[in-house]
Parts: C-alpha cells; sequence; structure tokens
C-alpha cells in the first residue's frame, strides 16, 4: 500500500481551521506543530504570541511551558516582547552564561538552556513564535533556518485563523452594539411617557445619569427598564 505523503504544516493548520477550533486552540495547536517539526518535544517546546489591533496580546505555550508562559515572557522588555513589538530575533545560546534576559532567569531554573525567537510574517497583526530547548548552543544557524521556515508555514495559516478571529469579534460587537442600542431606545421611550419630553431629551437624561454615576449608559437603561418590567430580552436573528 502506498502511503500517503506527511501533511505540511499549512494542511494541519487548515484541517484545525476546518474543526471550528477556538483561536486560542488554534494557537495551541500550532505551536505543538511547530515542536513537533522543530523536533522539540517536552519538556522542550514552543510557544506563539500574537498582538491584535486593539485587543490583548493572546500567547500560548506546549505542555510543560506554562510556568515559564505564566512569567511574562512577552511582557515589555522582555525578548518573545521585542520581536512581537517588531524587533530582531532573539537568539540566547546558553540561558546558564546570558543573564541579559531576566524574563528567561526562570526557564533556565525549569531545564532550559537554549532560546529562540523569531518574528510570525503577518499582514496587519504581529506574531512571534518562541522555541526553547534543554541543550546550550540548541539553536545554531541550521537549527535557526528551520525554525524560519516553520515559522513563514504558521504564518499562512495563521493569517487566515486571525481573519476569522477579526470578522468573529466585529460581529460580536456589532451584535452587543445593536442590543446595547435597544435597551437604551426602550429606556427613552420609558421616560417620554413618563415626563412628556422629547427622544433626545430622554437621552440627555440617561447620558446625565451615566456621567454622575460613571456607569455605562447601557446599565443606566436597563435599570429604568428593569423598573417597568421584570425581565427585557433583545434577540436578533442571524
Amino acid at each position: 500500500m502506498v502511503k500517503a505523503p506527511p501533511q505540511s504544516v499549512v494542511e494541519e493548520l487548515v484541517a484545525v481551521l476546518l474543526a471550528g477550533s477556538s483561536t486560542e486552540m488554534f494557537l495551541a495547536e500550532a505551536a505543538a506543530a511547530a515542536a513537533r517539526r522543530l523536533g522539540l518535544p517536552p519538556p522542550d517546546g514552543c510557544s506563539i504570541a500574537v498582538s491584535r489591533r486593539r485587543r490583548p496580546v493572546l500567547a500560548v505555550c506546549t505542555s510543560g511551558l506554562e510556568g515559564l508562559h505564566a512569567g511574562g515572557e512577552y511582557g515589555p522588555g522582555s525578548p518573545g516582547g521585542v520581536v512581537l513589538g517588531g524587533g530582531p530575533d532573539v537568539v540566547v545560546a546558553d540561558l546558564a552564561a546570558s543573564h541579559r534576559w531576566t524574563a528567561l532567569s526562570g526557564a533556565a531554573d525549569h531545564g532550559i538552556r537554549a532560546f529562540a525567537a523569531v518574528a510570525l510574517p503577518l499582514e496587519g497583526d504581529r506574531g512571534v513564535l518562541s522555541c526553547y530547548a534543554g541543550s546550550a548552543y540548541a539553536f545554531g544557524p541550521a537549527e535557526m533556518a528551520a525554525v524560519h521556515a516553520v515559522a513563514a508555514e504558521t504564518a499562512k495559516a495563521l493569517r487566515l485563523a486571525l481573519l476569522l478571529d477579526a470578522q468573529t469579534n466585529r460581529a460580536a460587537n456589532l451584535q452587543s452594539a445593536l442590543e446595547s442600542r435597544t435597551v437604551v431606545d426602550l429606556a427613552a421611550g420609558i421616560i417620554m411617557g413618563q415626563n412628556g419630553c422629547s427622544q433626545q431629551a430622554a437621552i440627555d437624561i440617561l447620558r446625565s445619569v451615566s456621567n454622575s454615576r460613571n456607569i455605562k449608559i447601557r446599565n443606566v437603561a436597563a435599570g429604568v427598564v428593569a423598573a417597568v418590567s421584570d425581565r427585557v430580552s433583545t434577540h436578533f436573528d442571524e
């Protein structure tokens, strides 16, 4: 029997997308796929982070690296953060002999000796692939060429994942805005009926209460509606 050729990184990750995985789950699979391709089984491994417009950085890692991930690997001044911010690749040949990156101090305590972080070539968003190895000098020229190749392949599928993620986020924001507008309109109608005022005057009343109490106008409106109805439900068919 003729064996099917192994899947490429792109094919493997597109299959994950077609399965309907969340963006976080996709990144987890992408990090795991990168670790397999680069020969970095636990306790070695990879992590991936993406910086999306007006949204928090999303970062995931392979099994066994959770403690390092929680240490702020992608924070300001960290090697991953530098690359994520548009800086050059970061390669640390031997963590035991290098003290430049304090964010990686915990990695050495966990038996990690070498580290590499490279940018994921995305469009609009920014991403970084970080690799960890238990052997010093694990990321020489040949290994870094492989890291860049995997990063390029990963980015192809990641661009699609982030496009879908952005569309989903926009749809959720629109849904929230529509529901918020409905509640505000209902509350304005109630105030108009109670006070015999115009719609604009009713909106101004809601806005004044919102500002004076430092509460979102939607929450103020919901309180007005709740005062005259036990339950208000807003629903929009997709």
